[in-house]
């Protein structure tokens, strides 16, 4: 279906990436409108987006040429508004509902969905002001496409590099299709993010878990009409579902931070849900008895006592009546032998496994990453293999499987 996509670039030095995904959408069959401010023109020429686009560059609010009201033509005209690469500074704009050029004036006048794809240095990426207009944005209804780690444009390694083209292109893609509604009698329970256990007052135990997979998973359930009960292990850099637009009312969250409270938060959504999906990863072990106050530093080697924390799926499994079963699986070694161990004693309908980094190692799969791929085993049929793709494209693949 051919849709009309509203392109903004920014002044960043990943705007000439633009090129290829302009390239691509046309390929596709959609029409494509550039916009740069004018930063993006000191990266990228006009001309390349317009060879590409089949369409002039819009860049001047103003000008002898430009109708007062091309900002809102322009904004009407559009299906999706992508923003990519978003600055900092863009950012900070789009969040505050400040309209001072072409850019920020379309955004501010569109109704159309709202996709952005930031890039910037990590430390700017990671500044508490760019988050919280992260987190702002995401509350209005807009699309974030997480930048990717690796070598940035200053030579530092980090997160902050434009996702790959092929991942932007897929979410404006999945941002133009209309949602269905193949999960409209669905209640689910998801469980997400990590668990942690406290060692003493200031000090305690967790793991790298950033609850993206369950997010992705509870936002694709929603935009699918299903509403989501969700039990979310809380953290530092901790993601949490947005709900797409027109859909708040579908979802109920819940934080929680050791195991033993994800339990009783769950165990509690049970008996109104039809389905349970386990992605959170909880601790297996916790401290036996925390120390109310701060443990002072020593010269001679502690030992921390840990008993075993409660098995929340467990826990989940056993006081199940009619309600089906996904897991998740994250492995180091033996992938799949170990996800069918845990499909079997955990006596799960679905079980997806994919493989995490060893210490010291990175991966494109599992923790910390805005990419997963593994194996999705189901009980009595055949395993399918999912390759490496956005936690949101993969969140699509998943609920195709199992609806």
């Amino acid at each position: 279906m051919t849709s009309n996509i509203l392109i903004a670039v920014t002044g960043s030095i990943s705007a000439y990436k633009m090129a290829d995904v302009v390239s691509e959408l046309t390929k596709r069959g959609h029409q494509v409108q550039c916009v740069l401010t004018a930063s993006a023109q000191q990266f990228v020429t006009p001309l390349v987006l317009e060879t590409l686009s089949g369409r002039p560059v819009k860049s001047d609010l103003f000008g002898a040429d430009i109708s007062g009201t091309e900002h809102i033509d322009l904004a009407r005209w559009a299906d999706i508004v992508v923003v990519a690469p978003a600055t900092a500074n863009v950012l900070a704009k789009l969040a505050l509902g400040l309209a001072d050029d072409l850019l920020t004036t379309i955004a501010l006048a569109t109704t159309a969905p709202l996709l952005i794809a930031p890039a910037m240095n990590t430390v700017m990426w990671e500044h508490p002001a760019t988050q919280g207009h992260l987190e702002t944005l995401r509350q209005r209804g807009a699309a974030i496409v997480d930048p990717a780690a690796g070598t940035l444009a200053c030579g530092e390694v980090g997160v902050g590099k434009l996702a790959p083209v092929p991942g932007i292109v897929a979410a404006i893609e999945a941002g133009l299709v209309q949602p269905s509604s193949d999960l409209a009698d669905l209640t689910v329970l998801i469980t997400a993010g990590p668990t942690t256990s406290p060692i003493d007052a200031v000090r305690y135990i967790t793991n790298h878990s950033t609850g993206r997979m369950g997010a992705a998973m509870a936002e694709e359930a929603m935009r699918r009409g299903a509403r989501v009960r969700y039990v979310l292990g809380v953290d530092k850099g901790v993601v949490r579902p947005v709900a797409p637009r027109g859909t708040a009312e579908r979802l109920t969250l819940v934080e929680v931070r050791t195991a033993e409270e994800m339990a009783e938060a769950a165990l509690a959504f049970l008996p109104e849900v039809g389905g349970v999906i386990a992605t959170a990863a909880v601790l297996d072990y916790r401290m036996a008895a925390p120390s109310a106050s701060k443990l002072k530093r020593a010269a001679a080697d502690t030992v921390l006592d840990m008993v075993p924390s409660v098995d929340v799926l467990g826990a989940l499994r056993q006081a199940a009546t009619r309600q089906w079963f996904f897991g998740f699986a994250a492995e180091t070694d033996n992938i799949e032998a170990n996800a069918s161990s845990k499909l079997e004693s955990k006596k799960l309908d679905y079980l997806f496994a994919n493989p995490v980094a060893r210490t010291g190692e990175t991966t494109s799969t599992g923790f910390s990453v805005p990419t997963n791929g593994g194996i999705l085993l189901r009980a009595g049929r055949d395993a399918v293999s999912l390759p490496v793709m956005s936690k949101t494209d993969l969140a699509k693949r998943l609920w195709d499987l199992i609806a």
